[in-house]
């Protein structure tokens, strides 16, 4: 048995010589996604855009000669779920950052863990204005407009299509109810007219109640401001209790899910917003390597979750070998440190999968400018992207297709 020990001993120091660091020596950042709850058709295609970013990093040779992985628990879409779920990234696998999380309930509360054990979160898809004004010391960013943008497009959408009357079911949390707003002070001062303003409650086996509210007074338009699984519920009531009048979804209404749900024949012709890509060859190429690994998605935030874990990755490379020696906390404070110097200007602009270009050029000691999949990615002093694009959908033949892209400055 004692050479048998030896000899399992030896392998592993041998592997540890050949891997540049031996078992375990990755270095670990969190995912934290929506895999069940509200938003699990979201969870897992924004997951895999992570993964995809991490997978070209290692193709690179990795960080600092080290593997790069991510370790993805699940949030539930719940708050108390997510709070676990960051509390094990935190304490269990030691990471400096993660990503996450979508709902953005779920990344106030997920942000009590991460602010006070100073590890930086960068959530892909938690659009509510009231992020901006979150007290962090700096330690959460997203990679996604605040809905601040999104309302006002969504907004103007509805006065263009002809709606003269809307009523808005918003999802009972901070996306919801800050999109719905935004989305009412937009559309009214057209001199248009939003009739009812109706929360949901999650998980609720029947809306009959909050939908007769809504469509009461007959509106030109039902806006459905939610997540997919309760979201088709809601369409299937709709209908049944006879609305005739159009609808209107935001970001967490769209993809497959819902384009191709129970309700696809009755919302076929829909438009809808969402958060999507300026740099239009990144995006391109992004998606056909996407595809290629995981296929097609119309899911939003794919893309977003990818410039994540690219600034993550950038910040830890620009911080250099010492990152390696430092404790949890310092290696937090240092990817926050590092995140405006890798994304804002000046700097040479590197962009989707430039991984290697971008890490010699940090070696080399020069300033590089990240430009993502979903925009230039420049933060802003709350942690924001200061510009970026909303997107206009339209469902046609039970899917997701592009209509258009609307810059937009923050």
């Amino acid at each position: 048995m004692k050479k048998i020990l030896i000899i399992m001993a030896a392998l592993l120091l041998l592997l540890g010589l050949t891997t540049g660091g031996g078992v375990g020596a990755a270095i670990k950042i969190g995912g934290l996604y929506s895999l069940t709850g509200g938003l699990a058709p979201f969870g897992p295609p924004i997951a895999n855009g992570a993964k995809l970013a991490v997978d070209q990093i290692n193709e690179t040779g990795g960080l600092l000669g080290e593997p790069l992985e991510i370790v993805v628990r699940d949030t539930g879409t719940a708050p108390a779920v997510g709070r676990d779920a960051a509390t094990k990234l935190v304490e269990i696998d030691k990471v400096p950052a993660l990503v996450g999380a979508l709902s953005s309930g779920v990344t106030f509360a997920v942000s009590s863990i991460t602010i006070a054990n100073e590890v930086v979160q960068i959530s892909p898809a938690s659009t509510s204005p009231a992020i901006t004004d979150l007290d962090d010391n700096d330690f959460v960013f997203r990679t996604v407009v605040s809905d601040a943008a999104q309302g006002v497009v969504q907004g103007d959408l509805a006065e263009f299509l002809g709606f003269e009357t809307a009523s808005v079911i918003y999802v009972n949390n901070a996306y919801g109810k800050g999109l719905a707003e935004v989305f009412k002070k937009t559309f009214e001062a057209k001199g248009s007219k939003v009739l009812a303003m109706v929360p949901y409650e999650e998980g609720k086996p029947s809306y009959r109640g909050e939908i007769e509210a809504a469509i009461k007074g007959n509106p030109d338009a039902f806006n459905v401001i939610g997540y997919p699984v309760d979201g088709n519920k809601m369409l299937v009531q709709v209908v049944e209790l006879g609305y005739q009048g159009k609808y209107l979804f935001s970001d967490g209404m769209k993809g497959e899910a819902v384009a191709a749900g129970p309700a696809s024949e009755y919302i076929e012709g829909s438009f809808g917003t969402a958060p999507g890509p300026i740099k239009v060859a990144a995006a391109e190429q992004f998606e056909a390597d996407y595809i290629a690994a995981y296929g097609k998605s119309t899911v939003p935030f794919r893309g977003e979750s990818y410039d994540a874990v690219a600034l993550i990755a950038l910040a830890i490379q620009k911080t250099g070998p010492d990152f390696l020696k430092m404790s949890r906390a310092e290696q937090g404070r240092a990817i926050r440190d590092n995140l405006r110097a890798v994304a804002n200007s000046p700097g040479v602009e590197v962009t989707y999968n430039e991984f290697a270009t971008a890490f010699d050029l940090l070696k080399a000691g020069k300033d590089i400018n990240y430009q993502g999949i979903a925009g230039p990615c420049t933060i802003d002093e709350n942690g924001d992207m200061s510009e970026g694009a909303i997107e206009i959908w339209f469902i046609h033949n039970a899917k997701v297709e592009t209509v258009r892209m609307v810059e937009v400055k923050i």
